[in-house]
């Protein structure tokens, strides 16, 4: 029976020109090996030394393993570069801490309203006694007596893309119906984000008049990321609320015929936006369809 070879007497018996691995290959392998960390911009590939002879190939299969390990961390360092090249910058998330939301407003930067949002002072409350509201919560700005927007007011519905400003009056409100959009006014951005079957009423009271002759205390509304030819705002009068009646039947176009935000039979939802530019106060609540009346408060700060 013929005896087995054994792998020190199968070396002895290759010739050494055989046993010594093709220097080209080698150089080939790391030349690849530079190019392929040059192209990806990340420096080049470790140098690992190669085996020369059969000696050493056992290493080659730890060699190649290095190298796979060091390709794919390469590959997973140029998709984090660039997705970090294509980030979208948003408005700060809810939990921004009152320090962030200061150095925010020191570099321009909107701050996100939420519940977390810090206010800028007291609330102002109006004297003027309120006789009917939809709860307490929201009785500092619907109520009755209050203003309202007749047949002859002037509604802006937006037909292009670009961002929109409109007056939010001292002493006065604004009024804005949209299922989707972005309002920012004096560092503070209100979100409305898109969801189905939910429209949002947003009403912004102004500065409160302080009687100076010659001193404007207007604000500047900026409207982005609504739906063209479909959101609505106005101006309204100044006052001391906003009349709950008025604002009662908003909701009813809201729910059932729809306006220009929802479809013939309406939305199911509606959500309440109120906003005190002095004192950065902020309130969200939900309404539905069949139960306007009822309101559910959602965030306020």
């Amino acid at each position: 029976m013929a005896k087995k070879q054994t792998r020190e007497e199968a070396k002895k018996q290759t010739p050494e020109r055989e046993q010594r691995l093709p220097v080209l290959e080698i150089l080939a392998i790391l030349v690849a090996g530079l190019f392929l960390g040059m192209v990806l911009g990340l420096g080049p590939l470790r140098l690992i030394p190669l085996p020369t002879s059969w000696e050493n190939v056992d290493n080659i299969q730890a060699t190649n393993q290095v190298l796979a390990t060091d390709i794919a961390h390469m590959e997973a360092t140029a998709t984090a570069r660039a997705a970090a090249e294509n980030q979208v910058v948003t408005a700060a998330p809810p939990t921004a801490t009152p320090f962030v939301q200061t150095v925010m407003g020191l570099l321009g930067i909107d701050v996100r309203a939420s519940a977390e949002l810090t206010r800028d002072g007291d609330l102002f409350q109006t004297p003027v006694h309120c006789e009917e509201s939809f709860n307490q919560e929201s009785s500092w700005l619907i109520c009755e007596p209050g203003v309202l927007l007749d047949n002859t007011a002037a509604w802006t519905i937006p037909g292009t893309k670009e961002h929109w400003f409109i007056n939010v009056p001292e002493g006065g409100f604004t009024n804005f119906s949209m299922g989707e959009g972005v309002i920012s006014i004096d560092g503070v951005a209100l979100v409305l984000p898109a969801e189905k079957g939910l429209n949002y009423e947003v009403v912004i009271r102004g500065r409160i008049d302080d009687g100076i002759v010659d001193r404007d205390l207007n604000m500047t509304a900026e409207i982005s990321d609504f739906v063209v030819g479909h959101a609505i705002w106005s101006i309204m009068p100044p006052g001391a609320y906003v009349s709950h009646d008025w604002f009662r039947d908003q909701l009813v176009v809201s729910t059932t015929t729809g306006g220009t935000n929802c479809g013939a039979t309406g939305c199911s939802r509606t959500r309440i936006v109120l906003f005190d530019v002095d004192s950065h106060f902020y309130q969200m609540f939900e309404t539905h369809a069949g139960d306007i009346d009822s309101w559910t408060l959602l965030a306020a700060n």
